[in-house]
């Protein structure tokens, strides 16, 4: 008997991890979109130049290339003798550039996908979701689907090696406090000044991921200097790009990075809607219907709010997502583009604390709900919840296909 179950228990682990590879490789072959996309969106244009420039020995800067000369080249925030991005995702294109060629930049990104899967997958060990068929394949689903990361993987944009370097690093973090490991928290603060070097923005999951591994250490005594070994290194590595940035340009944060000037916004009517005409609250407006398992998320807590474990990783899945979205609520406000891909940091969150919520709802149901009225109030918000799991899925598809929009269209409502 015991060998039967011991058979048993392995072919559910094999059929599960096969269904995972499958998601995956669907999620990998969806994103060779980008092997047939013209690549003439500015932000790509800047980017192939940048690495041309460094591959040319001509540093990391626009000056004396032909695209300060087009209109639609803000001369005021490029024509610097510093490109204001820092240098991390650009290095990561020269790198594939310069083994492969110009085949460098799409295998870029598809790097990223993998990268991001594989790092959403060790978080679903982490947070004990690997041992359940439906969590494992609900974050696999999600994650090789999840539509920001599928829309920003098919153009040279930095956003998808952000994704990657930062959730790996969230990753490796959790990983580390959970067996007591100074070497993987150090590590993770490496990846983390990584990310950092690709877009500063990396830091905002500072806040999400320190509250999520206090949450699963074991020795909450021993935690507090494993926050040491993730923002220290991270702060190192960044810390070389501020101070050289300070001295080529005369300040380690410029204000006109990625702002577009008033000419430029009179003259360009794409640039006037993303700065002007769209509102600042577009972030919250559009994330329901991108993030499609958002909604159903809210209402899952909402129904687990006695579980007093659920209660504290979903608030601080919530916080990671807020702390991503005010901050570019309030660059939005100030007059910088409004983008949905720039607040992709919120992806890693949000597939966890989907999955999680939906996880335990099954399982409580399997272990028998006595109250018909509960009974069926579980069984309504499950079909939500499976609905909107497909739902962004779809959205995600739709985003690859949708490859000559520069933005994400939703499948329900326009931009």
């Amino acid at each position: 008997m015991t060998e039967i179950n011991f058979l048993s228990s392995l072919r559910s682990f094999i059929s599960r991890w096969k269904i995972v590879m499958v998601l995956f490789f669907l999620g990998f072959c969806l994103r060779l979109v980008v092997f047939v996309v013209a690549h003439n969106e500015i932000d790509e244009i800047i980017y192939i130049e940048l690495v041309k420039q460094l591959d040319s020995g001509n540093g990391y800067t626009l000056q004396g290339t032909p695209l300060l000369e087009l209109d639609i080249i803000d001369r005021n925030g490029y024509d610097k003798p510093l490109f204001f991005h820092p240098p991390g995702g650009i290095a990561l294109f020269w790198l594939f550039y310069n083994v492969i060629g110009i085949w460098g930049f799409p295998l870029a990104q598809l790097f990223s996908y993998v990268l991001f899967f594989c790092s959403m997958i060790l978080l679903a060990r982490l947070f004990g979701l690997a041992s359940s068929s439906i969590g494992l394949l609900l974050v696999a689903g999600l994650s090789a689907f999840s539509p920001i990361m599928a829309h920003v993987t098919i153009y040279y944009w930095l956003d998808g090696p952000l994704l990657g370097f930062s959730t790996l690093a969230s990753a490796v973090f959790i990983w580390a406090v959970k067996r007591e490991s100074a070497l993987l928290a150090i590590i993770s603060g490496l990846l983390l000044g990584y990310a950092s070097l690709i877009k500063l923005t990396a830091f905002l999951i500072f806040p999400g991921i320190t509250a999520l591994a206090w949450l699963l250490c074991t020795d909450k005594k021993k935690f507090l200097r494993f926050v040491p070994y993730l923002i220290v290194p991270a702060i190192l590595v960044q810390t070389p790009w501020e101070v050289y940035q300070w001295i080529k340009v005369g300040t380690p944060f410029p204000g006109w990075a990625g702002k577009p000037c008033d000419s430029l916004i009179e003259s360009n009517n794409y640039v006037k809607y993303l700065t002007v005409i769209r509102s600042h609250w577009i972030y919250l407006s559009l994330l329901p219907r991108i993030m499609c398992t958002f909604i159903p998320s809210i209402f899952l807590y909402i129904f687990l709010w006695k579980n007093k474990s659920l209660r504290r990783q979903g608030a601080c899945l919530f916080m990671w997502i807020f702390v991503v979205i005010i901050f570019h609520v309030i660059l939005a406000y100030l007059g910088y583009s409004k983008v949905v891909r720039y607040i992709i940091l919120i992806t890693p969150p949000s597939i966890l604390l989907f999955s999680i919520l939906t996880t335990e709802t099954i399982r409580r149901i399997e272990l028998g709900i006595k109250s018909t009225f509960k009974k069926s109030f579980t069984a309504v918000i499950l079909l939500f919840s499976g609905l909107s799991f497909f739902a962004e899925i779809l959205t995600g598809i739709v985003a690859s296909f949708n490859y000559y929009l520069c933005l994400i269209d939703p499948i329900f409502g326009g931009f």
